[in-house]
Parts: structure tokens; C-alpha cells; sequence
């Protein structure tokens, strides 16, 4: 079976997590929706009840799910880049011209500067965390935050997975209905995968994979304020993600320690500290094509995250351009142990 590939239904028990105060200990208020770009449209919605300035502070390196949430929702947008340790390159007299700053961790890692969250906030600038690639690190989001986000369908097999937190005060807008269709494609996805992790069989893969993409461009169509279904809420408030970090650390440091080095293929974070729960094991690769078609012979599907979005002029932003470029990353997730975590390094002896 592969190394790899979106989380299937997975049972629970009954015991909460407190995920949601583990997040953010002060939550002022809670809310379930569709995606994560449904979470952030969502805090946008809220927003600009209030927000007459309109414009925004994004990552020049994001999904452009993300990013088309505040094209939606009206915003001017500018961009700042990264070095290439995935840290912005923030610009301080971008300060009084912004209303809204966009920061968010990278594949487990927070990179970005709080000194200049802090500065923003003093002056007056909304703050929304995007904790998606950070859902399970054990420190909780930047306390400076008015908005926390969060997709977790990248961490558990829900087919609602986003979370919108306020820090303060309640929300101002209310959810709409789930879209019955799109819930339908992703639940079929989340089946179709259970039964390919359960039997091996390829035929159910394939599916589920048709069926997941199908899904997300449909997503990407029809997003707005959708609400998440209750069993996908009880899955998130349930879910055991505490035996989830400690696992995936071990594979991390165990691919740290046995990967071979090389010089066209470098971990982007070579070190990983108890306060890091790792999302994937990304690289920077200088032949990433030859690399992802010789792990996926191998049934180690590799993660390209993200293509360039529509929105960004790539070149206008150096560190963002060579990261699209170069980055790609492998699974080291919970459902997966030491002897796969052997494979991979085996594939990249071999490469």
C-alpha cells in the first residue's frame, strides 16, 4: 500500500480533546464550515462588518484557495516574500497602509516573525493565523491573533474540516447550509479510501482519488460560508491527536537521522523540537520532476505545495518563486511506522 494519500474515515473514541482550547486557550467564539477557505471567507465575512480600509498583508507563498478568499471578498492585496528557510521577508512601512494581516506556519514549523505581528496589532491591524500546516503543534497559535483558522482535513479523515475561532467577541455572520452535493463527493472520497487502506486494493484508490478532485475543483466553484456536518465536528473534538504528534515526530526524526545526504535534495527544516509536530518532511529538490516520478513508481505519492496562484506575479517575489519551484515534501503521518518510514529512505538511496 502507499506511503501517502488523504486520510480515510478513521473510528474515535468517545474521550474529548479539547482541541479547540488547545489551539486557542481563550476562544471567544467557535465555528464548523465546510473548508478551510470556508473558515477563512468566514472571518473575512466578519470582518469587513467593521473593516472600511480593505486591504491586506497575504504570503506570497500560499494556496490560492487561500489567497481567492480575499480576491472574493473584495480586498486590495499585497504580497510579502520568503527566505528559504520559509520565513517572510515582512516590510515595516507596509504597516500603515494595511487592514488585515494573513500569517501562517509551514509543514508543522512557525515561521514567521511575532515581533512583527505585535507591531501590526499596535497599530491597528487585524490579525488572522492560518494554523492549517500548524494544527497539531503543541504551542498554541500567536497570542496576538483575532482570527484562527484552520483546515484539518490534511490531519484526519473528516470531509468538513475547517475552523474559524474568534479571539474576541462572537461572529457577526452566520453559516449557510452545507452543499449536499460536494459533501456527497468528498464522503464517497473518504469511503473509497477506508476500503483501499483496508484492503489494498488499487481500484478503490484510484476512486478515491478521482473522486477527492473532483471534490476540490468543485470547492473551489461553489466555496462560501458553508457550515461542516456534525459527524466531522465529532471526529475534530475527538480525534486522539495527541498520540498523533508523538508519532509523527518519530518518523520525522527517524527519516533526520537515516535519510542520505545529497545536495540537490535538502530538508528544508533539519532539526525538529518537542514543540513542532511535523505536517509532512518537505525538501528542496534541484530535479523535483525525476524525484516525484521515481517516489510514486516506488507507491510514494509525494506533496507539491502549491502551484503558483493565479493572483501572484511569482517574479515579483524571488524566495516565493524558488520555492514553488523547488519544494515538495513525503507522508511521515500517524498511519505510518518505522518500516515505511525505512522505504522511503531506501527509495532515496536509491534515487
Amino acid at each position: 500500500m502507499e506511503i501517502g494519500g488523504f486520510f480515510p474515515y478513521q473510528p474515535v473514541g468517545s474521550e474529548p480533546n479539547n482541541y479547540v482550547e488547545h489551539t486557542c486557550p481563550d476562544p471567544g467564539d467557535t465555528a464548523h464550515l465546510m473548508s478551510g477557505r470556508c473558515a477563512i471567507y468566514y472571518c473575512l465575512r466578519d470582518l469587513i462588518l467593521t473593516d472600511q480600509k480593505r486591504v491586506a498583508y497575504l504570503p506570497s507563498y500560499d494556496c490560492e484557495t487561500v489567497l481567492g478568499c480575499f480576491v472574493k471578498a473584495g480586498y486590495e492585496i499585497h504580497y510579502y516574500d520568503f527566505d528559504k528557510n520559509l520565513s517572510p521577508v515582512f516590510e515595516e512601512e507596509m504597516i500603515p497602509q494595511i487592514s488585515v494581516l494573513l500569517v501562517c506556519g509551514y509543514y508543522g514549523y512557525p515561521t514567521y516573525d511575532e515581533n512583527f505581528v505585535k507591531k501590526c496589532k499596535a497599530s491597528g491591524v487585524s490579525v488572522i493565523v492560518d494554523t492549517t500546516h500548524t494544527a497539531f503543534s503543541p504551542l498554541s497559535a500567536c497570542p496576538d491573533a483575532d482570527y484562527i483558522v484552520v483546515s484539518l482535513r490534511k490531519w484526519m479523515g473528516v470531509a468538513s474540516g475547517g475552523l474559524a475561532i474568534k479571539r474576541k467577541g462572537t461572529f457577526g455572520v452566520k453559516p449557510i447550509p452545507i452543499n449536499k452535493k460536494q459533501f456527497s463527493l468528498r464522503d464517497q472520497a473518504l469511503q473509497s479510501r477506508e476500503t483501499y487502506e483496508h484492503t489494498g486494493n488499487e481500484d478503490y484508490n484510484k476512486e478515491g482519488n478521482d473522486v477527492f478532485w473532483k471534490a476540490e475543483f468543485m470547492l473551489r466553484e461553489i466555496f462560501d460560508i458553508q457550515e461542516g456536518d456534525e459527524a466531522s465536528l465529532k471526529t475534530i473534538l475527538h480525534y486522539p491527536f495527541r498520540d498523533a504528534i508523538r508519532k509523527r515526530q518519530e518518523n520525522y526524526r527517524y527519516l533526520l537521522e537515516h535519510l542520505p545526504e545529497r545536495s540537490d535534495i535538502r530538508p528544508v527544516f533539519p532539526y525538529l523540537s518537542d514543540d513542532i509536530c511535523p505536517m509532512f518532511f518537505p525538501f528542496f529538490v534541484e530535479n523535483r520532476d525525476a524525484l516525484i516520478k521515481h517516489l510514486a513508481d516506488r507507491h510514494i505519492p509525494p506533496k507539491v505545495y502549491w502551484p503558483v496562484p493565479p493572483f501572484v506575479k511569482v517574479e515579483d517575489y524571488p524566495g516565493a518563486q524558488y520555492i514553488y519551484s523547488h519544494i515538495m515534501s513525503v507522508s511521515c503521518d500517524e498511519r505510518f511506522n518505522t518500516d515505511d518510514m525505512q522505504k522511503i529512505v531506501e527509495a532515496f538511496e536509491n534515487y
